[in-house]
């Protein structure tokens, strides 16, 4: 599986490049891409069009967005915000780990800060 990656804002940057130099997962964030302060559904469109999965800790949003779309990459939502860079390099670690083998297209995966995960699909809209 060729696993991409596009981190919201609301997670450190710090996390993609650990993930890319560490892991040799291909994450990007989106100040990486120049999309410091973009509105959701550009950050959503963004990754489509580069077959990137969101890992955002902004879940009512971009749930919302994910269910009004006939086809979007995947999200992987963090249910807490505000986490340490330590929490959230290692929650999105077990994420990635969670999800290898997983086809991610119209699909969330929630995790918890307690570490448990959970996919929901989303039917097109």
């Amino acid at each position: 599986m060729n696993l991409k990656l596009l981190l919201d804002e609301n997670l450190s940057p710090a996390v993609a490049q650990t993930l890319r130099a560490e892991d040799g997962i291909d994450a990007c964030h989106v100040r990486d891409r120049a999309m410091l302060g973009s509105e959701d559904p550009e950050v959503l469109d963004k990754a489509f069009a580069e077959d990137r999965i969101v890992v955002t800790c902004n879940v009512e949003d971009f749930l919302e967005l994910a269910r009004g779309r006939d086809l979007h990459a995947g999200l992987i939502l963090i249910e807490q915000a505000g986490l340490k860079r330590a929490q959230s390099l290692a929650l999105v670690r077990a994420a990635v780990i969670f999800i290898q083998n997983a086809d991610m297209a119209n699909r969330v995966l929630w995790v918890n800060v307690d570490g448990t995960m959970e996919f929901e699909d989303i039917p097109p809209a």
